[in-house]
Formats: C-alpha cells, sequence, structure tokens
C-alpha cells in the first residue's frame, strides 16, 4: 500500500510505518508542501494512487476518491497496533482507492 501521511501523522507513525517492506510511505510536506489544501492532498493521492492516513476529520468522508485511513488523535492507537490495522486493510482490499476506514477500530 502506498501510504500517504498527512501533515501532522505522528512521527512514530510514520517511523513504523517506513519497517514495513510491503508499504511505500511518504508525507505530505515531502511530496507537496507543508501548507498543502486537503483539496490539493485528496488530488494528488488520487492521481498518485495513495492511501491518506490521517487524523483530520475533513478527509472523512465515503465519497472521497481516494483511499483514507483516519485515526482519532483523542485517543491515539499505539503505534504498532496501527500498523497491524493497516497491513489488515491492505491485505482485506484489491483497491486501494476502495479504502475508507477507520484505524484500528477491529482490524487488529
Amino acid at each position: 500500500m502506498r501510504v500517504l501521511c498527512d501533515q501532522m501523522v505522528k512521527a512514530s507513525y510514520v517511523a513504523v510505518l517506513e519497517t514495513e517492506s510491503t508499504h511505500t510511505v511518504d508525507r505530505v510536506r515531502d511530496v507537496l508542501r507543508p501548507t498543502a489544501t486537503d483539496d490539493a492532498i485528496a488530488a494528488y493521492a488520487t492521481t498518485n494512487d495513495w492511501v491518506v492516513l490521517t487524523a483530520d476529520d475533513d478527509f472523512f468522508d465515503e465519497t472521497v476518491p481516494h483511499g483514507l485511513c483516519y485515526y482519532t488523535d483523542s485517543d491515539p492507537p499505539p503505534p504498532r497496533i496501527l500498523v497491524e490495522a493497516i497491513n489488515a486493510i491492505d491485505t482485506a482490499y484489491d483497491d486501494p482507492a476502495a479504502i475508507t476506514e477507520w484505524v484500528p477500530d477491529g482490524w487488529v
């Protein structure tokens, strides 16, 4: 899975995702710019087949044209649990663009 981490995704999540050989991980600030709008992020993710990882509930909309993994920042999962959930989601979906999931939310 190609995981595009939104600006506010915890560094610990990025670090543990980067250890997974099955995922390509990048950050919005590295491929766009730190001030990229949600619309610009969504367009980039859609065009380049990325699944957005975010705690920004502005992205959580079942009509998004790109994949989305959402976690709640008020009760963030431990990094390893988040990655295990993303691994399970990756296995369950054939089309990353069809992903719109809360993590971990039963995926572990």
